[in-house]
């Protein structure tokens, strides 16, 4: 394509149009422009029009290519269009089989009565498999820094760890949404407000939609907002609960986890929020984490004492 201006323009199918929006650098071999996974996503029509000359192709996720703008009939400038592919989790095989084996297991276990073993083997096992995925992820990923890369990175579209942490933040979803459930289920057994139980279902809706729509799929960024909610539940259940006698016991180290996740809003700050975003997530990680233990610990020390009264 040959061009007589450094500026032209592009359009991608319905999407976008950039009016002499693209500059033409010679210097970058190749300039590569990406276009995001978004599903359903079969094809798109791509037009580069100069003062001269223009020139139209149809791209499909998953794919590159490759081609040459001539700048004043000298000057060449190498671009390259990269499309994402779709992600690996939407092979509907795989999804499938997830969403009916989830379904039909959260129906049979809601059905049941408060169950005590399933909120202690959640409650408890849920964080530390997180981490378990945080940390096989980041090495089969390859090329992580824990403390720089978000952890929305392992499960990148086009990653070597992205499957692998799909899957796992499925199984994630799962575990926590039935720790979630038996949360509710005891906060009213107790008459305890349910608005801290509440707030934790947004961490299972958080890992299901981080597994379907991982980072590189446009609707990815939507739940952003979600872990304020959490970090709501936490610094209520502190406030709404600490006369409670079991729950005075642990009232101290609920208000750290508060802290912990309430670090997260250094992200804001000065290097964090710029050379450190790993950390700061692992902040609010971490604090959930001790959240999620801690609750654990003290429905299960309320059933101990009423075992015991009634004894």
């Amino acid at each position: 394509m040959k061009s007589a201006s450094g500026r032209v323009s592009l359009r991608i199918g319905d999407d976008l149009f950039l009016k002499n929006g693209w500059i033409l650098e010679p210097s970058k071999k190749p300039d590569v422009y990406v276009i995001r996974s978004k599903w359903p996503f079969k094809s798109k029509k791509i037009t580069f029009s100069s003062d001269v000359d223009s020139m139209s192709f149809s791209v499909v996720a998953g794919h590159r290519y490759n081609f040459m703008i001539v700048l004043n009939g000298v000057t060449k400038c190498y671009i390259q269009i990269l499309t994402l592919p779709y992600p690996s989790i939407w092979n509907f095989k795989i999804l499938g089989s997830l969403v009916i084996i989830f379904c039909i297991s959260l129906f049979f276990i809601y059905k049941r009565r408060r169950n005590l073993t399933v909120l202690l083997f959640c409650g408890y096992g849920s964080p530390v498999f997180f981490w378990l995925i945080t940390f096989m992820s980041g090495a089969i990923h390859g090329n992580y820094n824990h403390l720089k890369n978000v952890v929305s990175e392992l499960g990148a579209i086009g990653t070597k760890s992205e499957y692998f942490t799909s899957v796992c933040l499925l199984i994630l979803s799962f575990s926590s949404l039935l720790f979630s459930i038996e949360f509710y289920k005891f906060s009213r057994k107790w008459k305890l407000s349910v608005i801290p139980a509440l707030s934790s279902f947004m961490m299972p809706f958080s890992f299901a939609w981080a597994a379907i729509f991982p980072l590189g799929n446009e609707l990815h960024a939507a739940t952003g907002p979600l872990p304020l909610l959490v970090l709501l539940g936490n610094l209520l259940s502190y406030i709404l609960w600490k006369r409670d006698k079991e729950f005075s016991k642990i009232s101290n180290w609920v208000l750290v986890s508060f802290i912990f996740m309430l670090l997260l809003l250094t992200r804001f700050i000065k290097p964090f929020g710029q050379q450190y975003e790993g950390l700061v997530q692992r902040f609010f990680y971490f604090g959930w984490s001790m959240w999620t233990i801690l609750i654990t610990c003290y429905f299960h020390m309320k059933i101990k004492r009423q075992y015991q009264v009634n004894s």
